[in-house]
C-alpha cells in the first residue's frame, strides 16, 4: 500500500515502528542481564537457554523493525524481497559505521567511545546475509538447521554491527522521558473483564 509521509497509513506505521522497537529495546536489557549471569555465575544450560532465547529476540525484533523502517523510506507497505533487504541493511550498518569512525576522527566523539581501531573500515559482506538467515532460524522458523547454527558464532562476528545499529536506532525510536508512548491497540489491550453484547466475559488466564 502506497503512503505519503503524515498521513494516516505512516501514523500507523509508526505506531507499528515504535512497538517494534521496544521489542528489539526489552529483549537487549533481557540479553544483557542473562549474559551477565552466564558471565558471573559461570557455564551452564539454563543460562545458556535464557542467553540464547533474548538474543534471537533482540536479532528478530531489530530485522522486523529495519523491514519497517525501509518501507516507511519507501512510502510502501508491500513485503521488502530478501535481496532488497539484505542490500539496505548493508547500507545501514555502514552508515552507522561510518558515523562511528568520522566521529572519533574530528575528535565529537563521547568520552566513552572505543578506539578507532575498534571499528573496521567497512562492515563484513556477509553481514547482512547471516544476520537474515539468523534471525529466520533462531527465531523465525521452526527449522532442523537450528541445532547446528551457531549463535556464538554470529555473536562473536557480527554483534558490534548489530549494536551500532540498534544504538543508533535508539534516538529516534526508543522510549523517551515522560508518560508511556500510546500504542493504540497494543497499549489497550486488556484481560479484565470486558462486555460482549451486555454480557460480562472474562477471559482465561493462565491453564
Amino acid at each position: 500500500m502506497k503512503f505519503e509521509i503524515g498521513d494516516d497509513n505512516d501514523k500507523a506505521l509508526c505506531v507499528a515502528l515504535q512497538h517494534e522497537f521496544m521489542r528489539c529495546q526489552d529483549a537487549f536489557v533481557d540479553f544483557a542481564r542473562s549474559a551477565e549471569e552466564l558471565i558471573m555465575l559461570g557455564q551452564d544450560r539454563q543460562r545458556a537457554y535464557r542467553s540464547y532465547n533474548a538474543y534471537a529476540r533482540f536479532i528478530h525484533h531489530l530485522y522486523e523493525f529495519l523491514m519497517g523502517a525501509i518501507m516507511r523510506d519507501r512510502r510502501d507497505t508491500a513485503a521488502v524481497h530478501f535481496e532488497d533487504a539484505e542490500r539496505e541493511i548493508m547500507r545501514e550498518a555502514q552508515r552507522v559505521l561510518t558515523n562511528r569512525r568520522e566521529a572519533i576522527i574530528n575528535g565529537t566523539a563521547p568520552a566513552w567511545e572505543n578506539a578507532l581501531s575498534a571499528y573496521p573500515e567497512s562492515v563484513p559482506p556477509s553481514f547482512a546475509r547471516e544476520f537474515r538467515r539468523h534471525r529466520n532460524i533462531t527465531l523465525g522458523h521452526v527449522k532442523p538447521e537450528r541445532r547446528h547454527l551457531s549463535l556464538t558464532a554470529f555473536y562473536t562476528d557480527y554483534h558490534p554491527f548489530m549494536y551500532m545499529i540498534y544504538s543508533a536506532s535508539r534516538w529516534s525510536w526508543g522510549p523517551r522521558e515522560g508518560p508511556f508512548p500510546d500504542l493504540k491497540e497494543v497499549t489497550d489491550f486488556s484481560v479484565m473483564v470486558i462486555k460482549t453484547r451486555g454480557v460480562a466475559v472474562q477471559p482465561p488466564v493462565g491453564t
